[in-house]
């Protein structure tokens, strides 16, 4: 029974598209311990706090493609696949933190079930 349920999970992920280059890459970052003065996962793992968004947006490949104002045309591409945005700032200074229940520290499966909202499709290239 194992073997079968193994067995239809390795189907299910095979026919799955491919996660997007702009949720693995911001999972990479974020899950880099090296970064976590920049980018880290809260205490949860449910969302993750940019401390730094100047330094965080040097951080990204250019593949991204993010243009004139790259923070908040990140912020923007978090919308496109159904982010939140929890809060920004407190006493020590400003950060900014996201969330989505696909996107959870060690568990980068769950990207695999994130899609972009239906009405931004249209309007992107």
């Amino acid at each position: 029974m194992a073997s079968a349920q193994r067995a239809f999970q390795a189907q299910a992920f095979a026919s799955m598209k491919p996660i997007p280059v702009f949720l693995s890459h911001t999972h990479d970052i974020v899950s880099d311990p090296r970064t976590d003065d920049i980018v880290s996962w809260s205490k949860d793992g449910k969302t993750f706090i940019v401390w730094k968004p100047e330094e965080f947006v040097k951080l990204l490949p250019k593949t991204l493609h993010l243009f004139t104002q790259p923070f908040a045309s990140f912020v923007n591409e978090l919308n496109v696949y159904g982010f939140t945005h929890y809060g920004s700032g407190n006493a020590e200074g400003d950060y900014f933190e996201f969330g989505q229940d696909g996107f959870q520290k060690g568990r980068p499966k769950l990207m695999y079930f994130i899609r972009q909202k239906q009405n931004f499709g249209r309007y992107r290239h």
